[in-house]
């Protein structure tokens, strides 16, 4: 009887210690933030600007891991593939969620099997040429691609970047191959080659050419705002008020790994929120890269993940993108 009391006894502190546990409050110890994306890039600097300012408030570290390779499936596996028990949380962008399964025949995640928590936020991009060239308007600078088609040279950030698609998709509406595509292995040099005078024309984050427009080495012709002008690009004509209603912009949104507790996911959801709201945080992080805050609930980032998806399938498939 002794023996079997000990054990009895053993087992009720073991339970209540697993009941005391699971009964502390969320979080309880550190997340971890996969960002699918390089260092130093918007979805990076994004990633990590929220653990810093969501860190204190969650009261548990956020450690953000940079998992790299294959257009942002890598990093989106690794998460998918965590367990959902809240403390692993992602942070793609638009184009690894909305043109990867359609580029891929066989794609190690499902966009929509993750759980929603938030959309972040839009990038804005702004088509840049060269200053020596001729052009003011996108009128200008598809009159002269018509009249040398092929021989102006139009940078990307690699097959599938925004600035690829917005290439074909003037392709496709012209019925002829206008520009000469050079495709980079990322934003940042393709900013740099831009500035070398290395191609001609490209589609880049605002705020990454904002120095080089300034300094005169790139003119603004277009911003990629839907019909509304930037409120970051002065009186620059967006692309839609030129005749060219393609709104096909990067953005940047947070998951977590199937199963993660929907109470979880509305945590960060009201979290997110208040900083999207916060004039600070808008104007040092958001403003600072030209970015449109987001907001809304997990489930508005639902609709809008499908909605982009349908963009995105019409998208792949007018590049014929093959990424395998």
């Amino acid at each position: 009887m002794k023996r079997f009391t000990t054990g009895a006894l053993a087992l009720s502190i073991a339970l209540c210690a697993s009941t005391a546990l699971q009964a502390q409050p969320y979080p309880n110890k550190a997340i971890r933030m996969f960002a699918p994306i390089a260092p130093g890039s918007i979805v990076d600097v994004t990633g990590r600007a929220l653990a810093q300012f969501l860190a204190p408030v969650l009261g548990q570290p956020i450690v953000v891991e940079n998992r790299v390779g294959a257009n942002g499936t890598l990093g989106m596996d690794a998460c998918a593939k965590s367990p959902g028990d809240g403390y692993t949380v992602c942070i793609p962008d638009g184009n690894i969620m909305t043109l990867n399964p359609f580029a891929y025949t066989r794609l190690p995640y499902d966009p929509l099997e993750f759980v929603s928590i938030i959309h972040v936020g839009d990038l804005e991009q702004s088509i840049v040429v060269q200053s020596s060239m001729p052009v003011k308007t996108m009128k200008d600078l598809v009159d002269q691609a018509r009249a040398n088609p092929g021989k102006i040279t139009w940078g990307s950030a690699g097959a599938g970047s925004t600035m690829h698609l917005y290439m074909e998709w003037l392709h496709a509406k012209a019925g002829m191959t206008l520009f000469n595509h050079i495709p980079y292995k990322g934003p940042q040099d393709l900013a740099r080659a831009m500035a070398a005078g290395e191609v001609q024309v490209t589609n880049l984050s605002t705020s990454t050419i904002a120095a080089f427009v300034r300094e005169g080495k790139l003119r603004m012709i277009a911003v990629v705002t839907g019909k509304q002008r930037s409120q970051y690009a002065g009186n620059t004509p967006s692309f839609a008020e030129q005749g060219f209603e393609l709104d096909f912009r990067n953005w940047l949104m947070l998951n977590a790994p199937k199963g993660t507790p929907a109470e979880v996911a509305r945590r960060w959801n009201t979290e997110v929120n208040k900083l999207l709201a916060d004039k600070s945080f808008v104007d040092k992080v958001m403003a600072a890269q030209a970015m449109t805050p987001g907001g809304g609930t997990p489930e508005d980032l639902d609709r809008l993940l499908r909605v982009k998806l349908k963009v995105g399938a019409e998208l792949a498939k007018m590049a014929n993108l093959k990424y395998d």
